[in-house]
C-alpha cells in the first residue's frame, strides 16, 4: 500500500463529521440564541427577541419580496446574507438605536474585530462563511444591500405585529430613529423606501407607542 504523502492533502477541505457539525452548532448557531435584541417577542412582552428568530424572520421576508421588489436579485445569495449578517454580534453583541451616541459611534469598529474573530475561529474551515461575511460588509453588490435596508425596517414590523413597543420612546426621540433608518435605506436599497414608509405610518397611527403620547407630528 502506498505511504500517504501529507502533502497531498494541502488544499483539501477537512472531512465533515460529527465534531465538526457539533462545532458548527455549539459555537456558530446556539451563540445567536444568547443575544438579544431590544424587540421583544409579539407572543411574549416579557422577552426579548433573539438573533437566530431575527436572522430567520428576516430571511424569511427577503426570500419572499426581492422577487417582486427586483427580479433580478439572486435569491439563493439573499439568503445567505440574511443567515449569517449577524453573526458578529456574537463577539459584538447587538446596539438598540436607542443607545448612547458613543455606544452607536463604536458598533462598526466592533463588529469589524468580530469578523475578524470569526475568521480567525472558522476561515480554515468555513472560507466561504467568511467571504460571505466580508461581501456583506462591503455592500458592494445589490443583494447585500437589499438585505441591509430590509435589516432596517423588519424591526419596526415587529413592534407593529406586537401593538407595543418595548422602549417607549418620545415622539421626537422615535423620529430621530426613524430619520437615520430613512437616510440608510435610501442609500443602499432605495427601492424599499415605499415599504418603510408604509410601517412608519403605521406608527404614527399608535400614540400609545410612546412615552408621551405623541404622534404624527415633528420632532420635539
Amino acid at each position: 500500500m502506498p505511504q500517504r504523502d501529507d502533502a497531498d492533502d494541502q488544499g483539501r477541505p477537512e472531512p465533515v463529521d460529527g465534531r465538526m457539525i457539533v462545532r458548527i452548532v455549539r459555537d456558530l448557531a446556539v451563540p445567536t440564541l444568547l443575544v438579544n435584541r431590544t424587540s421583544v417577542m409579539p407572543f411574549d412582552r416579557n422577552r426579548q427577541e433573539n438573533d437566530a428568530e431575527h436572522s430567520f424572520s428576516l430571511g424569511l421576508a427577503a426570500i419572499c419580496i426581492a422577487p417582486l421588489v427586483d427580479p433580478t436579485l439572486d435569491t439563493a445569495l439573499v439568503s445567505k446574507y440574511s443567515l449569517v449578517h449577524d453573526l458578529p454580534e456574537i463577539y459584538a453583541g447587538d446596539v438598540s438605536v436607542y443607545a448612547q451616541e458613543e455606544v452607536r459611534a463604536g458598533k462598526a469598529r466592533r463588529e469589524t474585530e468580530a469578523r475578524e474573530q470569526l475568521a480567525k475561529n472558522f476561515g480554515d474551515l468555513f472560507p466561504d462563511l467568511i467571504a460571505t461575511l466580508d461581501a456583506y460588509a462591503d455592500q458592494d453588490d445589490r443583494e447585500s444591500r437589499f438585505v441591509y435596508a430590509l435589516d432596517k425596517l423588519l424591526p419596526h414590523a415587529m413592534v407593529l405585529i406586537g401593538d407595543h413597543h418595548p422602549v417607549r420612546p418620545t415622539w421626537g426621540e422615535y423620529k430621530r430613529t426613524e430619520l437615520r433608518a430613512r437616510k440608510k435605506i435610501q442609500a443602499a436599497f432605495p427601492e424599499l423606501i415605499g415599504v418603510f414608509d408604509d410601517l412608519c405610518a403605521e406608527f404614527a397611527e399608535r400614540p400609545h407607542f410612546f412615552s408621551d403620547g405623541a404622534s404624527g407630528g415633528e420632532p420635539r
